[in-house]
């Protein structure tokens, strides 16, 4: 039986179905700033299921509501929710499915799929690290860390402001950043139960 590692290939997450448990998840996003410094936020309510076969392929859907980003500044949250940028009254959820293949151990465990955001989809790749499993309770969670880089332009998201001298106020690159726990879905109570 294939598990998160072993001697000879990863996977995403072991056969079964799990969701994100939001409580302990954290899915945020980094984009530099005047140049000179990195904006950090998340967004507070996702939802996410991962289903993996015997083979250990995984298929993923995931829904971010736009309007629980959190920059840590109340007003610029309330600027990027509006009509030039996310336009979250119009387009309240940022929508990914993707799958994830098994690969040797040693190598990259790779996520791809379409991200949509604003009325735009576009391809994207993450790159996954498994966290491993934790039994208590009758229960098994498991904690998957994740990271990737999008143009937020490539999304319709092409706000500009430019500087004299040359160079974007907010910058077009945005990192990705996902940090999230995964708890076995109660219809689904398989593996990794004994």
């Amino acid at each position: 039986m294939t598990t998160l590692a072993n001697a000879k290939r990863v996977i995403l997450v072991p056969p079964g179905t799990w969701a994100v448990d939001p409580t302990r998840s954290t899915v945020g996003f980094e984009v530099r700033h005047l140049k000179l410094m990195h904006v950090r936020g998340c967004f507070h309510v996702v939802t996410a299921v991962i289903s993996c076969d015997d083979e250990g392929a995984a298929s993923i859907a995931a829904s971010i509501r736009v309007a629980s980003i959190d920059s840590g500044d109340q007003r610029r949250d309330a600027r990027l929710c509006a009509q030039d940028f996310f336009d979250a009254a119009h387009h309240p959820a940022i929508s990914f499915a993707g799958e994830s293949q098994p690969v040797p151990t040693g190598d990259a465990l790779t996520v791809r799929g379409t991200m949509s955001m604003r009325g735009v989809s576009r391809p994207i790749e993450l790159r996954a690290e498994p966290g491993g499993a934790h039994r208590g309770n009758g229960h098994v969670a498991l904690r998957v860390r994740a990271e990737g880089a999008l143009s937020r332009r490539d999304f319709g998201l092409d706000w500009d402001s430019a500087f004299a001298a040359g160079g974007l106020v907010i910058d077009d690159r945005v990192v990705l950043r996902l940090d999230v726990v995964l708890v076995r879905r109660a219809d689904d109570q398989g593996f990794l139960r004994s």
